[in-house]
């Protein structure tokens, strides 16, 4: 079966024949995703982005809910329509913009627009139709520790050391409403178009799940160790702060950093894309860190461990 292993030529080949297409179809690759293939096909004068996925056991991923969760955003309005799926390919329309990048975070415009655009999706359960998984992020750590420690990864000295903070994170967690949620809200899994509206795509991880996860993302995958930004995007979700909402966020935060440190590691065992693949996302995505999915478990454990010291020294 074709899925995001599978050589280029052979993939377009397949994306060439899908009967979603009405007249001749060209296919150029798509750089930046660092756990699936993606392509620009153009095909009637109207684009579009055509996903090449798989099932990740040791991730979660599930390709079917994967639509699942594509189909649910798209009618919340959030995420791109999805045109065709078939298996693991999906063809999506194409946003003409670009990703968010960590300095957008400065603009109110955008930031207002993003938790705007967060709060629709939680609010947006209604549109689920089939199945969705539960997320829940501590449990995705312990996961990965496991994994990471049955198969000897360089890390694995630390692994113990991470899962307990995770441990001790989840019993400080209050009780909440589940909700529906991306999981992934990395920088460029926004995009923002030229009208200035902006979209939440690539929903490998969408499911029920806690809100704050979402939120708290927005800021723990950038380097900005301000909290004016992290205390507008509270007060625009919320509508108004206090102590146990600052606890609360800062406790998903450092959950957000644990699950990205641990989940680079384990791509660096797991992976089945093509190194070079690899480096080109991580270059363009990240230029200034080391390549490959070994550059991205350094630079998000470092998050953790800042983020973790203003932790102790806010709530002890």
């Amino acid at each position: 079966m074709m899925d995001a292993a599978t050589p280029d030529v052979d993939v377009r080949s397949h994306i060439a024949a899908l009967p979603f297409w009405r007249s001749p179809v060209s296919i150029e690759p798509l750089v930046g995703g660092l756990c699936n293939k993606n392509f620009i096909a153009e095909a009637s004068s109207q684009k579009y982005v055509v996903r090449v996925g798989r099932d990740i056991l040791v991730h979660g991923i599930s390709q079917a809910l994967v639509q699942n969760a594509m189909r649910a955003a798209a009618e919340v309005g959030v995420s791109p329509a999805l045109r065709f799926a078939s298996g693991p390919v999906t063809v999506s329309d194409f946003i003409d913009g670009r990703h968010l990048r960590p300095d957008d975070m400065q603009d109110d415009a955008i930031l207002a627009g993003l938790v705007r655009r967060i709060r629709e999706l939680h609010a947006g359960g209604a549109a689920i139709d089939g199945l969705l998984p539960y997320f829940w992020p501590f449990q995705v750590v312990r996961i990965y520790a496991r994994y990471l420690k049955e198969n000897k990864s360089r890390i694995v000295a630390d692994v113990d050391a991470l899962a307990n903070h995770a441990n001790a994170l989840e019993r400080l967690v209050s009780p909440f409403h589940p909700v529906f949620t991306h999981n992934d809200l990395v920088p460029q899994n926004v995009m923002i178009d030229k009208a200035g509206t902006l979209f939440l795509i690539d929903w490998d991880y969408g499911a029920y799940g806690h809100p704050l996860f979402d939120v708290a993302a927005i800021t723990a995958n950038i380097d900005d160790d301000s909290e004016a930004i992290d205390a507008k995007i509270l007060t625009h979700y919320f509508g108004g702060l206090n102590d146990e909402i600052w606890k609360q966020f800062r406790i998903f935060k450092l959950v957000v950093n644990l699950r990205e440190t641990l989940w680079g590691a384990v791509q660096e065992l797991a992976s089945k894309l093509d190194r070079e693949i690899v480096e080109a996302g991580m270059s363009s995505l990240y230029p200034d860190q080391e390549q490959g999915y070994a550059g991205y478990t350094e630079m998000n454990r470092k998050r953790f461990l800042r983020n973790l010291e203003h932790f102790k020294r806010q709530h002890g």
